[in-house]
């Protein structure tokens, strides 16, 4: 047992500042604001929000947070809750290939709900950003692989972390504060994996963000929790996890920052499909292949594929997005898997399907999580491949800051119009000048109702 772990977690964060974080550390920071807006925006009008909306009214929440992309609020515990869902709901949101975390869907929200009652800054948002991701990654990547094989949702399990580090460093708690704030986000943590194609799957950040908002709000309030919940024999990782190495929760730290590998999505749909999809889009269009020449696609890709995306007919949008089948028609057939591929009637579309039965996957043991190996099979004989050792996205092979900024305005630009989505944009590349994160927030406001 690594003693006082929970202990030297909190301590690391309670005394961090601004001064000492590598600009470089900074500026992913706003590269995942800007990422999760976008996402978030894109989001905004998905019916899972409508019916959260509609309960959180139901139970009489005040008119006290922003709800992006909407003309509405609420309090700003259901506000962490909705923004949350609505940034992980188009499964567009940031990665990191470490825990497999969506680092950005628990944190941002909660920072920004916190904000709607306490006076934010730029510089008090980023470093609360930075801690969160640190937190949930680190706690992450120790719990993924045994924890992941039980059937949980890493981003509802460890998001809570990432929240109550965030807005905890925010309301300036102390040591023994902020570890009871980690207690509490323990035993709130969950996130099932049998929930992965229905609206359920983006409760999971959306809680979390919500639940570490909640749990540091309590602690403040006098609320006590564990202090040692990471740590002890009944505590977080011996319940959640077979095996464990609780020492690797702290290597590197304040030194090694996870956010500097975190991972941009370019495709809409689980990330480990990702590869397989480049492979693809990358020989259709060297190629010029059209879909009535094909005879078979086949994939090589890592063992977790068919675990997480093995859906072999999807029956909605959201289905489509965890079967690798589909996103290999979708890839063909148009060119793209982003948000416009995984809609009901594109699933079900004629020209989809009689290609999703031309597909095949096999397992290679050796690849790495972002790796592929793709054959497109011509009617002609004609046999075309592909490797791809790193996804599009991630760190060995990212998504510079201009092309973040055209994903973000594809959906910013439709939701809050263009102007605004410029003004936006620009505005969090010089956070750390903001005074009140409140105005990055009004920002997000619709242009229409």
């Amino acid at each position: 047992m690594e003693k006082g772990l929970t202990k030297q977690l909190a301590q690391y964060v309670v005394e961090a500042v601004y001064e000492t974080i590598p600009a470089e550390v900074i500026h992913a920071a706003k590269r995942c604001l800007i990422d999760w807006l976008g996402v978030s925006l894109g989001g905004s009008s998905h019916p899972g929000v409508d019916s959260l909306l509609q309960v959180a009214e139901r139970v009489g929440c005040s008119n006290q947070a922003t709800i992006i992309g909407r003309k509405r609020k609420t309090d700003s515990l259901h506000a962490a809750l909705i923004n949350g869902y609505m940034s992980h709901v188009l499964d567009y949101d940031d990665t990191n290939l470490e825990s497999f975390v969506h680092p950005s869907a628990p944190v941002w929200p909660a920072i920004s709900a916190l904000s709607s009652t306490t006076t934010v800054s730029g510089k008090e948002a980023l470093l609360a950003f930075v801690m969160g991701y640190e937190v949930e990654n680190r706690i992450g990547r120790v719990l993924f692989k045994h924890h992941d094989e039980r059937g949980w949702h890493m981003s509802g399990m460890v998001g809570g972390f990432g929240a109550a580090a965030a807005v905890g460093k925010i309301m300036t708690l102390n040591g023994s504060q902020m570890r009871q704030a980690f207690g509490i986000a323990a035993t709130y943590a969950s996130g099932l994996r049998e929930m992965f194609g229905t609206m359920s799957k983006s409760l999971h950040p959306g809680k979390a963000a919500m639940s570490g908002l909640y749990a540091a709000l309590l602690i403040q309030a006098g609320f006590t929790s564990s202090e040692n919940v990471l740590e002890t024999p009944r505590g977080f990782f011996a319940v959640n996890a077979g095996e464990y190495h609780l020492e690797a929760v702290l290597a590197g730290i304040g030194k090694n920052f996870g956010i500097l590998k975190n991972s941009v999505k370019p495709y809409s749909c689980g990330v480990v499909v990702h590869p397989t999809v480049d492979g693809i889009i990358s020989l259709r269009n060297r190629e010029k292949i059209q879909p009535h020449e094909v005879s078979k696609i086949e994939a090589e890709v890592h063992p977790m594929v068919p675990d997480v995306t093995g859906k072999t007919t999807p029956k909605t949008g959201i289905d489509g997005k965890f079967s690798i089948y589909h996103c290999m028609a979708a890839a063909l057939v148009d060119g793209a898997c982003g948000p416009d591929q995984f809609s009901d009637k594109r699933v079900h579309a004629p020209e989809i399907v009689s290609i999703r039965e031309l597909t095949a996957i096999r397992v290679n043991p050796d690849f790495r999580h972002e790796e592929a190996r793709v054959a497109i099979h011509l009617k002609n004989g004609k046999k075309f491949e592909a490797h791809i050792p790193h996804a599009s996205g991630t760190p060995q092979n990212p998504v510079t800051d201009e092309h973040l900024f055209e994903k973000y305005m594809s959906m910013a630009g439709k939701v809050i119009g263009a102007d605004k989505a410029r003004t936006l944009a620009d505005k969090i590349w010089m956070l750390e000048e903001i005074d009140d994160f409140q105005k990055i927030m009004a920002l997000t406001a619709p242009v229409q109702v």
